[in-house]
């Protein structure tokens, strides 16, 4: 069971920044997350992330990497299979889970919180 299911859909750069650091928050604070990446939130996964920035902030490669080392046990990353194909995306930059918009039902239908991004 996880306690937060986040959604990551839209590929404007302020929400993907503040989906991103939530879950890092709600992963730093002991909650067990999953975060599901699909249609143009799916750029975060690969390597056009380097051109993604904010005034005043680091490049979103760096917060998607710091992403990447709490993955494990607590945080569960997936791409949706789905979104890529629509929007055309054959790699990702990082070794995410792969996946049906059916599992993000599931593991939301459990969790105590769930965001959409």
């Amino acid at each position: 069971m996880v306690d937060v299911a986040n959604m990551m859909v839209s590929g404007d750069h302020e929400k993907i920044y503040m989906g991103i650091v939530t879950a890092i928050g709600y992963a730093a604070s002991g909650n067990k997350i999953y975060m599901f990446f699909t249609m143009d939130a799916l750029k975060a996964l690969t390597e056009e992330n380097e051109k993604i920035t904010l005034p005043n902030a680091k490049p979103l490669k760096y917060y998607v990497e710091n992403l990447m080392d709490m993955a494990g046990k607590d945080l569960e990353i997936a791409a949706c299979e789905l979104g890529m194909k629509v929007k055309g995306i054959e790699k990702l930059a990082y070794p995410v889970k792969i996946s049906g918009v059916s599992e993000f039902a599931l593991k939301s239908s459990e969790a105590k919180i769930v965001l959409v991004f």
